[in-house]
């Protein structure tokens, strides 16, 4: 069984992706925020790691970094709904939702979602990353 560590800083966030895995059949674990999920990747190192980018403190860019000089085989989905969508939302200070996405994914990501996005979505990109 594959184990899923979900880290999230938004708690109803975190522990509806984890409903959705555990009915999957997946083991996982939710860590709301970036210092407790790298204490639990220490703990017991998952398969995959599931990370919000846009949390308090620590961003999940930074999760992403530490992740693959520690634990180089440990899969990256990466999810956010923050920041400005663009021209109507548009804030001089504002990054965009595909610019933290893009930087994820040149971080190290294998895969990205924008939030919201549909379970059924987030439940093909966890099992694409899974060996065969």
């Amino acid at each position: 069984m594959a184990f899923i560590l979900v880290v999230d800083d938004e708690v109803e966030v975190g522990e509806a992706i984890r409903r959705v895995l555990d009915r999957a059949g997946f083991s996982v674990v939710v860590a709301h925020g970036v210092p407790d999920g790298l204490a639990a990747v220490e703990t017991r190192q998952p398969d995959i790691v599931v990370t919000d980018m846009i949390m308090p403190r620590t961003n999940g860019i930074e999760l992403i970094r530490s992740l693959r000089s520690r634990h180089p085989r440990v899969r990256v989905i990466a999810i956010s709904g923050g920041g400005s969508f663009g021209l109507q939302a548009y804030k001089p200070d504002a990054i965009k939702t595909h610019a933290y996405l893009a930087a994820a994914r040149e971080a190290g990501a294998e895969e990205i979602l924008t939030k919201p996005f549909d379970m059924n979505d987030l439940l093909a990109a966890v099992r694409r990353q899974l060996p065969n």
